[in-house]
């Protein structure tokens, strides 16, 4: 609703170069009864104002309930597949545009859950299309037809982990594996080697998802201190692992007002208070172009 220039503009005193648009999958399916074609076309629109305002854009395969979804999907399927057909002929030579091509696939990991995120097959119980496509095969499938893009694929549990992630072959060499490291509540730390860390060491990794507000369910939860999401921040910047905040266009999150924009703290924020979050934290690490280690004061 608040979309446009100045928006924008507002992204980029943030210290914002990315931008990442989460678009609704049925709403771009012609076949599927919740397409809409003003949508299709305000998607395209949009992508195309913030490039032209010198934004790199990641377009994001949305298929869960807020994308207007009531079945359920835990993997990419033909329509994805039509979907970033549609989108790849408009986008698929500007090398400013990122896919990422299914967001948050659902499942825990398992070699079984991986193997069916790599190559598809049979999917999961409940699933409203019978057949996964896999990251692969639809990866071949966007070369095929042309696409110059960079492919971001999510890791398994809702995008939390990338722990056991098969390596998807591209001829270009442009994959990027994403994790969203959530604390839901929790300040263990013990699992970020495991989940993120170590994969890094491996392959390109992209936290290009993530908030920590109290009393957030995907955030700080019950947490009486928010040291986890600074220390986050700095895990991530010592194993150069790049962030997406999310989300700019939601107030409490990244912004405290929409329009207005400016930063969430955590200043007065507790669990029983939860107007605090982590846009001050993040527009720092943005503006320093992660050039030091954060603090907690950077928080407020």
């Amino acid at each position: 609703m608040n979309y446009g220039a100045a928006e924008l503009a507002a992204a980029t005193a943030f210290g914002a170069d990315t931008l990442r648009f989460q678009v609704s999958q049925p709403s771009l399916d012609p076949q599927s009864p919740l397409y809409d074609a003003a949508y299709t076309a305000s998607v395209t629109a949009a992508i195309k104002q913030a490039r032209a305002a010198g934004f790199v854009v990641m377009i994001s395969m949305q298929d869960e309930t807020n994308s207007g979804e009531t079945g359920f999907n835990p993997f990419a399927t033909a329509e994805t597949v039509r979907d970033w057909d549609a989108l790849n002929a408009t986008f698929g030579a500007d090398r400013g545009v990122l896919y990422e091509l299914y967001n948050e696939p659902r499942p825990a990991k398992s070699d079984a859950n991986w193997a069916l995120w790599a190559y598809g097959g049979t999917n999961a119980a409940g699933a409203s299309d019978p057949v996964a496509v896999g990251m692969q095969p639809l990866l071949d499938h966007l070369r095929a037809a042309g696409s110059q893009n960079v492919m971001v694929l999510d890791g398994l549990g809702i995008g939390r982990t990338l722990d056991g992630v098969p390596t998807i072959n591209d001829p270009l060499g442009r994959v990027v594996y994403a994790v969203h490291p959530y604390q839901r509540g929790s300040d263990d730390e013990s699992k970020w080697d495991v989940d993120f860390g170590i994969p890094s060491t491996k392959m390109p990794v992209w936290a290009d998802e993530w908030s920590a507000g109290f009393g957030a369910d995907i955030g700080l939860g019950n947490l009486t201190s928010y040291q986890v999401a600074v220390d986050l921040l700095n895990y991530l910047r010592d194993h150069s692992i790049p962030l997406g905040g999310g989300a700019f266009d939601v107030p409490g999150v990244m912004t405290q007002t929409v329009p207005g924009w400016a930063p969430t703290t955590y200043k007065g924020s507790t669990p029983a208070n939860s107007m605090g979050n982590s846009g001050q934290l993040v527009h720092t690490l943005f503006t320093t172009n992660y050039g030091r280690p954060l603090t907690a004061a950077d928080g407020l």
